[in-house]
């Protein structure tokens, strides 16, 4: 009986001790998982927000939809929703003729292109810009873009196509046409798990982009803060005057809450853990981050937030050096058939982009 004793307490003990160590596993492996969601987050989101505003005039490189701040009652977890824009540095190509419901390009396409699809149009020089959006998709192949019809901003001020400096493409006058890229991050929730999703402006007009996409799971929050040049926070309103390339340093234009005076971007991000912990029965808090108090029940339902779950916070500044553009970026592209092949400089000087 006394071997008996003894052989049962060691038994309990020994499976004590290893239920111990599973259940620590457990809780570190959802911890890393939350942890290696957060930097896979923060890299992307940052490695696509150093380059807003590329190739566009800075009043145009963020996007401000009507739900785009936390307090928005459809934004999750009360949650900002983050939209940038830059041109697409691998895409170039040239129109033989456009018109405000249309372009037919020199050359076929090498992508499909999307309908929603931002484009830019530059006339040499950039004597004049404007933008459209495609009102169907265009294939592989294709060398027609059908627009959506001109509204007279953006991004549809498509109507400048009419310009003198457009009209005239053919001959040694040129127009480029480039394409915009869209980056709209916010907080979903698909089968009740958070996710930083990326939605790209594309398809057809409804509040469910079909191109969208889960960036990470388990990301439960997701803030901004925009600084201007002396970092000091503010919210950007559009409706304020744009300072334009040429307006003058003390201009009061550069001191205003457009979007065009944003020089910062302070990134906030809540990974939770991939698993939940067992052993912790403390009650469930969005820690407080990005200048707001901590969230101790679920915006939405109104309930108290589950408990067992860890979070990570992590908060980065990004500094977006296109916005002090001081003129619109100008490509020159040889035309040259072969010209870029082998590594040769194009005889005309231009320079060899866009495949």
């Amino acid at each position: 009986m006394v071997s008996s004793a003894v052989t049962f307490l060691t038994v309990l003990t020994v499976s004590a001790a290893f239920l111990n160590y599973s259940q620590s596993f457990y809780t570190q492996a959802g911890i890393r998982g939350g942890q290696a969601s957060l930097r896979q987050s923060h890299l992307m989101v940052i490695r696509n927000l150093r380059m807003a505003g590329y190739g566009m005039e800075p009043s145009l490189a963020f996007g401000f939809p009507a739900n785009w701040e936390r307090k928005a009652s459809n934004n999750n977890n009360l949650s900002n929703r983050l939209v940038f824009r830059m041109r697409n540095p691998a895409f170039n190509a040239f129109a033989s003729s456009l018109t405000p419901s249309s372009i037919t390009l020199t050359q076929p396409l090498r992508e499909t292109l999307r309908r929603g699809q931002v484009i830019q149009a530059m006339c040499e020089g950039a004597m004049a810009v404007g933008y459209a959006q495609l009102s169907a998709d265009a294939p592989t192949g294709s060398k027609s873009l059908t627009l959506v019809a001109p509204s007279g901003k953006f991004p549809n001020s498509n109507d400048k196509f009419s310009q003198t400096c457009f009209t005239m493409v053919g001959g040694t006058a040129r127009v480029y046409v480039f394409k915009i890229d869209v980056y709209d991050y916010s907080i979903r929730f698909i089968d009740n798990r958070p996710y930083l999703f990326r939605q790209h402006g594309l398809g057809p007009a409804s509040s469910a982009d079909p191109y969208g996409e889960p960036v990470a799971e388990d990301i439960e929050a997701f803030r901004v803060t925009f600084l201007k040049g002396n970092g000091t926070p503010f919210i950007p309103n559009p409706a304020d005057k744009d300072p334009g390339y040429d307006s003058p340093e003390n201009d009061p234009a550069r001191e205003n809450n457009n979007p065009a005076n944003i020089r910062a971007v302070v990134v906030g991000l809540v990974a939770r853990s991939s698993t939940r912990d067992l052993a912790t029965t403390a009650p469930n808090v969005i820690p407080a981050f990005g200048g707001e108090a901590e969230i101790k029940t679920d915006p939405i339902t109104n309930q108290p937030l589950p408990t067992g779950v860890r979070r990570v916070v992590s908060e980065m500044t990004v500094q977006i050096r296109n916005m002090r553009s001081s003129e619109m970026p100008v490509p020159l592209y040889s035309q040259l058939p072969g010209a870029c092949k082998g590594g040769a400089v194009p005889t005309d000087n231009y320079n060899c982009a866009g495949g």
